[in-house]
């Protein structure tokens, strides 16, 4: 797992990451990923798109949960009839569109399709190339939730990225289940953020209105990732209702190309990992992951880059 981590990074980011001693944003979500997150029982149940809902009930955030429709194991458990005319299925221990589905209106909506897509996917287990175990930890499930859209037929997806129970800026993202998509960024005053990845969306033609609670939003991101070095919180929020949307420890899987690619180190600097838990997780074929103090190909002659060897800007 550390080789391929390795290897996907150098292609990445034209330079090795330093995992013995990590500076960057994207170095010190790798050093979590092999050292710390597969072992944190309460960041796996935060993770789980399903198991997280009680983590909010028992927190005090009920209210900001989407309306539950069923949980299954297998797709063939589905009781389509039941369901109302549009939701939206996902999978509790995956991230991304390849495990989610809207659905519009189910009278078009090709389940037999669906079916073999999401037994699939349910085999697979999400993460495992790159290092994202915690996620295997997760009992699979699917999840039919309710389809939130506001009067102009969309919604908008707000992703606070925290540092320590902080937000630093977040992303505003519309036309995820239609329409196009569109991407801009602000702090957490809502005054536009400097801050953007490769291969981003378009900008809106005009900026987005703030929601008129906002404050809230971000109350709740901070409160949701108290505690942990960093998280992306994603919420909704629909005709002025709060909805959570789901926990991601691992943005990118930690591969994340910012833009200018300064950014990587400055946000770096804001993940405290010193204090983190550390396993000695091992992989039969590579032998132990890198961290402080093991004996490693790190340990064993892979020298500290220099300043000069960071990306190219």
């Amino acid at each position: 797992m550390r080789y391929r981590i390795r290897k996907k990074f150098r292609r990445r980011f034209s330079y090795t990451p330093n995992l013995r001693n990590p500076e960057s944003y994207c170095e010190k979500i790798q050093w979590l990923k092999l050292h710390h997150n597969e072992h944190d029982a309460e960041l796996i149940a935060r993770t789980d798109k399903y198991a997280v809902r009680k983590r909010l009930e028992e927190m005090g955030l009920g209210e900001h949960l989407v309306t539950l429709y069923g949980v299954y194991q297998d797709p063939g458990e589905i009781n389509w009839e039941k369901l109302p005319k549009r939701f939206v299925l996902k999978l509790n221990n995956g991230s991304g569109k390849h495990f989610r589905w809207f659905v519009a209106d189910k009278a078009h909506f090709p389940v037999a399709k669906f079916e073999a897509r999401a037994r699939k996917r349910l085999r697979k287990t999400f993460g495992e190339k790159y290092g994202e175990t915690h996620y295997g930890k997760i009992p699979p499930r699917i999840i039919a939730e309710e389809y939130l859209e506001d009067q102009e037929h969309t919604f908008k997806d707000f992703k606070f990225y925290c540092f320590h129970g902080k937000v630093a800026f977040l992303s505003v993202e519309e036309g995820a289940a239609q329409g196009p998509h569109l991407i801009e960024y602000y702090n957490a005053d809502w005054d536009p953020h400097p801050v953007g990845f490769s291969n981003d969306y378009p900008h809106p033609q005009s900026p987005f209105k703030k929601p008129r609670n906002f404050k809230r939003m971000v109350s709740i991101a901070e409160t949701l990732s108290e505690g942990y070095p960093h998280v992306r919180v994603d919420l909704y929020n629909v005709e002025g209702r709060i909805y959570f949307g789901e926990l991601t420890f691992t943005p990118e899987r930690g591969f994340v190309q910012w833009n200018p690619p300064s950014l990587d180190f400055e946000y770096g600097k804001l993940m405290d990992i010193t204090n983190m838990s550390q396993h000695e997780a091992t992989d039969p074929r590579f032998g132990l992951v890198d961290g402080p103090g093991h004996p490693t190909s790190a340990s064993r002659g892979e020298t500290r880059r220099a300043r000069g060897d960071r990306p190219r800007r």
